[in-house]
């Protein structure tokens, strides 16, 4: 049976993972993703994620037809290439730009009418991080011939092709103009279009893997790599396909992804970081976020497990005790320190309650934010979260809500791009609807929370 490896590279872990045309994973690898904290700056361990993925993929080959690769990862990431070499390491989106750098860019990035993207902390705006490499290692930068947005840098290191493709140029860069479907004014006015390769749509196939992957994997000569997308598109490319009735979706990881298809863009907000990013068909695509898994993760690290019940939620809103934004960078409360109010939790429960109902509370202020409407189909890794999904499915306003237990959503997204011009493949979606939770006293919790921390709304 014919199988597609997909490489999903986010922010926390990489994953490699074995999956049929109808989007069963039939094996999977994992390992950390722990950024290299050393000059020149803080950047991607690439090195150790490739030799671990030529290791693993030779594991798979053994075991399985694998006729097809497809590349996903985050987005605020990209490679400077000339010939075969990576010319600098590839910088952490993390990583913290010099002030000067901060200010010069300030009076060459377009506004927020023309790219729909906000001004973002650190590395997060793509078109930042060159134009501080462009300044800061002139040489290696004036050296370079292609810079590839990250899926394509795994795509071109997998099939020696280069390609741009525009679901991670266009996702809160700076570097794309969405309604005109061309590079931005900045891309132009700094003259990196030539740095850019030929455009190509995510689900094209690029060619074969190299010889030299052929001999370390013993992959087949019959298997292509697909140009790949960004992560937060695959999960959207997965519902686009599948899902048959007007719908918004809710990704969750380290980002807490909201993605309202039918809002107007005049609506967005930059200074709550709301923006648009591009979808796969190359529409402008309303989306809010923020940091939610890495807020939980900073929440929850006293607690001994992240297990907790109906009843911890509750002795937590009857206390009063509160979570106000925001514990990481960027979202809807950008420059706001967090803090907490009220009596501190007393057990592992309550401290992993409190953290949830601080998580569904942002979520639901992000997606009111967008006027998210529909059926609202929650994706990810906090569908594994029972009471949060029930929170959203209280506290929210879209028509029906229903979360996708198949935990994997951006690689089966990703994967099933190989299927994608295919009409006659079934697409592998069984959304399992969600059931709002009776919890006395919530709503004055919600009410409290938003009116301390957003008044306007």
């Amino acid at each position: 049976m014919s199988t597609t490896l997909v490489l999903d590279v986010g922010k926390t872990n990489v994953k490699l993972l074995v999956m049929t045309r109808t989007g069963e994973i039939l094996d999977e690898a994992r390992r950390d993703n722990a950024s290299v904290d050393q000059p020149p700056y803080l950047h991607i361990d690439v090195d150790g994620i490739w030799q671990w993925m030529l290791e693993t993929m030779a594991r798979f080959a053994s075991s399985h037809d694998i006729d097809a690769i497809v590349p996903t990862t985050h987005g605020s990431t990209a490679a400077l290439v000339a010939g075969q070499e990576l010319l600098l390491p590839i910088p952490d989106y993390e990583a913290q730009i010099p002030d000067a750098i901060e200010n010069a860019f300030g009076a060459v990035s377009p506004p927020f009418s023309e790219t729909y993207s906000p001004d973002l902390p650190a590395g997060l705006n793509l078109g930042r991080q060159l134009f501080w490499l462009q300044n800061a290692h002139t040489n290696e930068f004036s050296r370079a011939e292609w810079a590839l947005t990250y899926p394509q840098y795994w795509s071109w290191l997998l099939s020696g092709v280069a390609a741009s493709e525009t679901t991670s140029l266009g996702c809160h860069s700076h570097l794309w103009n969405p309604l005109q479907d061309r590079f931005s004014s900045l891309v132009e006015s700094q003259g990196w279009a030539r740095l850019f390769p030929p455009k190509r749509a995510a689900f094209d196939a690029l060619g074969p893997v190299t010889a030299d992957v052929r001999k370390v994997t013993g992959l087949s000569t019959e298997c292509q790599v697909f140009c790949g997308i960004h992560d937060g598109n695959a999960a959207f490319s997965l519902y686009l396909r599948g899902h048959d009735r007007p719908f918004s979706l809710l990704s969750t990881g380290t980002w807490v992804v909201t993605m309202s298809p039918r809002l107007p863009l005049e609506k967005l907000d930059a200074r709550r970081d709301t923006l648009a990013i591009v979808d796969i068909n190359g529409d402008p695509l309303p989306v809010g976020r923020f940091m939610g898994g890495r807020e939980f993760e900073i929440l929850t690290e006293n607690a001994d497990s992240k297990d907790f019940t109906k009843a911890d939620l509750s002795s937590v809103i009857e206390k009063r005790s509160f979570l106000f934004p925001s514990y990481a960078p960027a979202g809807p409360f950008m420059g706001r320190e967090g803090s907490s109010v009220g009596p501190e939790p007393e057990t592992s429960g309550e401290i992993v309650a409190r953290a949830t109902l601080y998580l569904a509370l942002m979520t639901v202020t992000s997606m009111r934010m967008l006027g998210m409407d529909g059926d609202l189909m929650i994706d990810g890794g906090f569908v594994k979260n029972t009471l949060y999904c029930r929170l959203l499915a209280t506290l929210g306003d879209c028509e029906q809500y229903f979360v996708n237990h198949q935990t994997e959503g951006t690689a089966v997204g990703a994967g099933m791009l190989t299927c994608w011009n295919d009409a006659d493949i079934v697409w592998p979606l069984d959304p399992q609807s969600v059931e709002p939770l009776k919890l006395p006293g919530l709503a004055e919790y919600a009410a409290e929370w938003r009116q301390q921390v957003d008044p306007s709304r």
